[in-house]
């Protein structure tokens, strides 16, 4: 009489796999396969967490460096007002944007091109109610790669703060956008969600 299973690999008998043709269950080496599986998803899991805070923390400092930048002389003349500078962003940035036209705290300071995270941009500097901001939109392909992948869902934002200055980053109609303040980071994040949303 012999046993059910067999686990000597030079003597297989028929009774040793299951009825669907695959080898006998080995348990240890199933405990073994489970373990090294969720070991691979949680490190590429925390890799691609990491790339991501990376590549924002990037993107806010450089954003906080263009606010730094003294802006232009031309600028110091005459600022445009929110329909010409509305149009002139609109024309730099091929992305639809609109600004507040009857908003009398919204005063546009300067629409110019920028180079942000080593691609086109376009920035809007403004004031909203004495407050300095500034705004940074590229068109999504042009900032992170491909149009069809974004950094984070829409709809959404990542706020922060850096070096005493607060930003907001957010991704809409095709554009990556950023604002940039020294004012608190709520307050920061309520004006993008009145104006910009």
């Amino acid at each position: 009489m012999g046993s059910a299973t067999n686990r000597n690999p030079a003597r297989r008998l028929d009774d040793a796999s299951s009825l669907a043709g695959l080898p006998e269950f080995r348990p240890r080496l199933t405990v073994v396969l489970v373990f090294l599986t969720l070991m691979v998803a949680v490190v590429g899991w925390r890799i691609a967490r990491d790339t991501g805070a990376r590549r924002v923390d990037v993107l806010a400092r450089e954003a906080i460096g263009l606010f730094d930048a003294v802006p232009s002389k031309a600028a110091a003349t005459t600022p445009p007002d929110a329909a010409e500078a509305e149009k002139r962003f609109r024309a730099l940035a091929g992305v639809p944007i609109g600004f507040p036209r009857d908003d009398v705290d919204f005063v546009p300071v300067e629409v110019r091109r920028e180079t942000f995270a080593n691609r086109p941009a376009v920035s809007l500097r403004f004031r909203y109610a004495g407050e300095g901001y500034l705004l940074v939109v590229s068109a999504r392909d042009r900032l992170l790669g491909t149009p069809s992948v974004a950094a984070f869902p829409e709809g959404s934002f990542v706020s922060g703060e850096r070096d005493g200055r607060s930003f907001v980053l957010w991704e809409r109609e095709g554009a990556s956008c950023i604002v940039v303040s020294e004012v608190d980071v709520t307050q920061a994040f309520d004006l993008v969600r009145r104006l910009f949303t």
